[in-house]
């Protein structure tokens, strides 16, 4: 049986490595799955998958397999492509294992080459092997082109107007040859001194023209771009914030920046390329017939020539196509990387890790400049062959033309018209080399932009719009788990919230409190059970609307870069600067505002990094009761708080009209709540007022007795 290549699919997150070779080995066998579609139907569990997970996926798509544990020696007897356990931390695909070579295609990386020692320090022992069962079925992948081409057909008059400008230019080229005959022939040959002021007219209202038309096609090609821009970016960008909640935990702020910035790339493509290789289709046969015309020996030396340097391109171009993917990868880590470390900035500090952190930043942008490198390198001994022909080609055909011209059979006029020809003939066939390079250069930008595209939106239909809620809230058997190869995260939920009350949910770290809470914002999907709000199912709820009527704080909630006011209302235009400064005096914060340079103008730094702690918390109270809610959820909104200052907030919140859910370690904070629910490994262990728990002696007893609370106690 022939050695399979084993195509390369880039992993988009960091535990997508176990899918990613799955998905490559079933290319192998002809069926093509995205990494989107396994995530979809199996999840991918936080922190990677197990060669048990992988087994199962596999299966679930009529993969037989089987694992073993063997050494680097024994993989020679093991039927390839395998999936390989990697430096305990990773999966690879290993493709082909030599005498003293090893191939893998690291889904992080791409395809590489190791020597036996260096297999050996990096393998970890245990290899999964996958064939076709029975029900396999062979499938095609999806067209990477299909969104964007789209979009760039919904601009057909700019499209059309753009190659009908361009076609005149380029027509002109068909003129140059004609008249360089013309001039060398009429004038120099012929002595012809009469028409020399009749030529340079015609050579000035040739320039005028061809300026003019230059200018307007780059002015249509300007407004196709920016045409275009606004269309991908408005799809993109509306596509991505509609995603769920769990899209944006796998994904690193640098990383979909990047992929953002990646559309700006594709529409250049797009907008220039487009036009551009149906021009050169056209000049390519065009330019071959007027050289067939004008000689046909000449000619076919001119297409010969020109088939070389096409294959050339397309040597190279399939040469350094895996260190194009290399780079866009390499690129993508390096700025993820930056963003983390501008955004963690305090951290760093904090930790004296400048050093370290330049460090690790350098050593990611060294092993991207060392990618480009070997690119350009490649590029440049490849590329040279072509331009080395493309320099000696006019000297070969006066040559090879100059027994033409002794014979009688050309003018020498038509020699150097035909030479000009030719020139322009290889011009397209460069530039569609260039266009081939360029293509296969956007697929790896797509696969990245295709992971935000082909991602289920939070909601695909439009659910009951929220118009006014009462605060009553309902748990029926609530669980939920991350992907189905996870453990419950909560599990068999059950209580009951009435209008008006305040619930405190309390437990050890780790007990499922702020999954319950997303799980009632709908930022998760009860895997089991239903959420109720006023007995309609969360699931039917339009999710946008519930939101506007429930004011949350979780505790990656952040501020933004805007005014004081801007942060508090949200761009909501709707609220006015007295509904502002009433939520600002019931969060405790309104007098420290006006203290500030420019009061509620005061621009707020990224994250709120020019305020306290206790202000940016007091700022996001501010905002979550801006709109008088009639539910507040609070998971840890007021932990960086003295106790004068949790006091007077509590006595403001207390007055106000709504439910209210308070996520706690503080106990003392929720002594005076309706009812506490108690939670411990994902389930409700204990419920009820604050002194029955603590007649119960049970879990809540013990928090509660615990020295700091007590001290915190003590301190109110």
């Amino acid at each position: 049986m022939p050695r399979l290549r084993v195509p390369f699919i880039e992993q988009m997150e960091d535990s997508e490595c176990g899918i990613a070779c799955v998905a490559m080995i079933m290319a192998c066998y002809g069926c093509r799955v995205s990494l989107h579609e396994i995530r979809e139907r199996f999840g991918v569990v936080r922190g990677g998958s197990s060669l048990l997970q992988l087994i199962t996926i596999s299966s679930g798509y009529s993969m037989k397999s089987k694992a073993y544990r063997a050494d680097v020696d024994e993989l020679r007897k093991l039927p390839l492509p395998a999936i390989a356990h990697w430096e305990n931390k990773h999966f690879v695909v290993i493709e082909k294992v030599g005498k003293h070579k090893v191939t893998i295609v690291d889904p992080s990386f791409g395809r590489r080459t190791l020597s036996l020692v260096e297999m050996r320090e990096r393998y970890s022992g245990h290899i999964l092997c996958l064939a076709p069962d029975n029900g396999f079925e062979q499938r095609k992948g999806r067209n990477n082109w299909g969104f964007f081409i789209k979009l760039a057909f919904k601009q057909p008059k700019w499209l059309i107007g753009i190659l009908c400008v361009s076609l005149i230019l380029q027509s002109f080229g068909l003129i140059a040859p004609k008249l360089t005959a013309y001039i060398t022939d009429s004038l120099l040959m012929d002595m012809a001194r009469d028409q020399i002021s009749l030529i340079g007219f015609a050579l000035l209202s040739l320039f005028v023209f061809y300026e003019a038309f230059c200018m307007l096609r780059g002015w249509s090609v300007a407004r196709l771009q920016s045409v275009m821009d606004l269309s991908m970016m408005q799809t993109f960008i509306g596509r991505l914030l509609r995603l769920p909640y769990s899209f944006f935990e796998s994904r690193t702020g640098g990383e979909l920046m990047f992929r953002t910035n990646a559309n700006v790339y594709i529409r250049q493509i797009l907008s220039n390329r487009m036009v551009t290789v149906v021009i050169d289709f056209i000049l390519l046969i065009s330019y071959a017939v007027l050289m067939l015309v004008e000689s046909s020996s000449l000619a076919l030396l001119v297409i010969s020539v020109g088939i070389g340097i096409f294959l050339v391109l397309i040597l190279t171009t399939l040469v350094t196509r895996k260190f194009s993917s290399r780079e866009i990868t390499e690129q993508s880590r390096t700025q993820s990387f930056l963003a983390e470390c501008i955004y963690g900035i305090t951290d760093i500090k904090l930790a004296g890790a400048e050093d370290r952190i330049f460090n690790s930043w350098r050593g990611l942008f060294t092993g991207q400049l060392a990618v480009t490198q070997k690119r350009n390198v490649w590029v440049s001994l490849l590329e040279s062959f072509s331009t080395g022909i493309q320099f000696i080609l006019p000297l070969l055909l006066l040559w090879a033309g100059s027994h033409a011209v002794w014979s009688g059979q050309m003018t020498l006029g038509s020699l150097l018209g035909f030479n000009a020809l030719a020139m322009a003939f290889m011009i397209p066939i460069v530039s569609l080399g260039s266009a081939y390079t360029q293509l296969l250069t956007v697929s790896s930008y797509l696969q990245r932009i295709y992971d935000v595209i082909e991602a289920k939106p939070e909601q695909e239909e439009n659910g009951e719009v929220v118009e006014r809620l009462s605060g009553q809230i309902e748990l029926d058997h609530v669980s939920y788990r991350y992907t189905p190869f996870s453990a419950e995260a909560v599990q068999q939920l059950n209580f009951q919230i009435e209008p008006g009350q305040k619930i405190a949910i309390v437990g050890p770290s780790g007990s499922g409190k702020t999954t319950l809470a997303k799980l009632l914002l709908g930022f998760y999907m009860p895997t089991e059970g239903e959420v109720r709000y006023d007995g309609r199912s969360l699931k039917n709820m339009d999710l946008q609307s519930l939101r506007k009527h429930v004011g949350s704080i979780l505790q990656d909630t952040r501020l933004f870069q805007r005014t004081v006011e801007e942060n508090i209302r949200m761009l909501n235009d709707s609220i006015t600067l007295e509904q502002v400064v009433q939520a600002a005096i019931k969060a405790n914060i309104h007098e420290e505002i006006l203290k500030l340079p420019l009061g509620y103008s005061t621009m707020v730094s990224e994250s709120g990094a020019n305020l306290s702690g206790g202000q940016r918390q007091r700022l996001l109270l501010a905002r979550a009761i801006v709109t008088e809610p009639h539910i507040l959820l609070l998971d840890e909104a007021t932990s960086a708080l003295d106790n004068l200052s949790q006091a007077r907030i509590e006595e403001a919140l207390s007055q106000m009209n709504c439910t209210r859910i308070v996520i706690a370690h503080r106990l003392s904070t929720v002594i005076d709540a309706d009812r506490i629910v108690v939670m411990d490994r994902g389930c409700i262990v204990e419920s009820g007022s604050h002194m029955q728990l603590i007649s119960q002696k049970g879990l809540y007893y013990q928090l509660y007795m615990n020295k700091g609370e007590k001290e915190h106690e003590l301190a109110v």
